[in-house]
């Protein structure tokens, strides 16, 4: 009974753990890429006006000033988003907001692309980011390549008062590195950490102590890279992981060996739990974080390795101390 509470408290730990907080609803968010674009500018020049590409080649930001209203054409050329004096506005009628999921659960696409435009507001600013399929429209021709360098360019078009020009810039490649050195690093940490922590229970603290530090600095990472605007819900979830960081690590300072046991546990399925969704870091070459790329790249194949070393230890550990109980 006790072996199913706990495997039930450590699921709804590892759900509390905050996702990656996502500007389009129903997507999760890359965590790594082999693809980066980047804005070289407007065209005409735009001084008034700021863009920026988010996650790799994901995302287009634009912020333009509340006095010029703007629209933003979807592929098929209707109108995708405007920008005016009151906020930005979405085009619920958009195939393009369908195709990409722009924000919208009640979208209600037109096969015309001359529909009247039905506009619902997304923002009261003047700064908005969402999922712009034109900016990794080349990806495919990467295929088979072998070396870094640029796909292509790219370019988003756009209305401003009733001018047209159009942000662009270009798409670039670089290739994974030793996907599998970094696969065995994981595999190498679960088993030495299995090993060792399965010994002593100090061990198993130490190793579930490091897996926490790790995990945590990749969690919030992750949330505060490459954003112009982080949002009130952002804040919330880096609280939140801030939040359960912090109760694991009390967990495994506790006087009670069986309370340290139990939250080495939880510590290891939320690091098996990280761990799996930061694996594209250990298979591309670009970590969508604040860290480095290379320090993530190993954090991500120690919380992966070590987590699942921690989770074995810990479950033999509780097996034996309820048996030691019952005899």
């Amino acid at each position: 009974m006790r072996i199913v509470l706990v495997t039930t408290v450590a699921g709804l730990a590892a759900a509390a753990m905050p996702h990656v907080a996502s500007a389009h609803v129903g997507k999760t968010l890359p965590v790594a890429t082999n693809f980066t674009a980047h804005v070289t500018g407007f065209t005409p020049a735009a001084p008034a006006f700021d863009a920026k590409v988010v996650d790799g080649d994901q995302t287009l930001w634009l912020r333009v000033p509340g006095t010029v209203v703007v629209t933003v054409p979807g592929t098929l050329g209707e109108p995708l988003l405007r920008f005016d004096r009151r906020g930005v506005w979405l085009n619920l009628h958009s195939l393009t907001a369908q195709a990409d999921r722009i924000d919208r659960f009640d979208l209600r696409p037109s096969a015309n692309p001359s529909a009247p435009p039905l506009w619902h507001r997304v923002t009261s600013g003047h700064a908005y980011a969402w999922h712009e399929h034109r900016l990794h429209l080349l990806e495919p021709l990467a295929r088979g390549r072998s070396s870094a360098g640029t796909v292509g360019p790219w370019s988003v078009p756009l209305i401003a008062d009733g001018r047209r020009l159009r942000v662009h810039g270009l798409l670039d490649f670089q290739p994974p590195g030793r996907t599998w050195a970094w696969i065995g690093l994981a595999v190498a940490a679960a088993v030495a950490a299995g090993l060792v922590a399965v010994r002593s229970s100090a061990i198993l603290v130490a190793l579930g102590f490091a897996v926490t530090a790790l995990a945590w600095a990749l969690r919030v990472g992750r949330e505060l890279y490459g954003r112009p605007d982080v949002p009130i819900v952002g804040d919330v979830e880096i609280a939140l992981t801030c939040a359960v960081g912090v109760g694991l690590l009390y967990g495994l300072t506790r006087r009670s060996e069986s309370a340290r046991v139990f939250t080495a546990f939880l510590v290891g399925f939320g690091g098996l739990y990280e761990g799996l969704t930061m694996l594209p870091v250990l298979t591309h070459s670009v970590a969508l974080s604040v860290l480095p790329s290379l320090f993530a790249r190993a954090s991500a194949a120690l919380v992966l390795g070590a987590g699942v070393g921690v989770l074995a230890a810990s479950t033999l550990g509780y097996l034996r101390t309820a048996s030691l109980e019952a005899a």
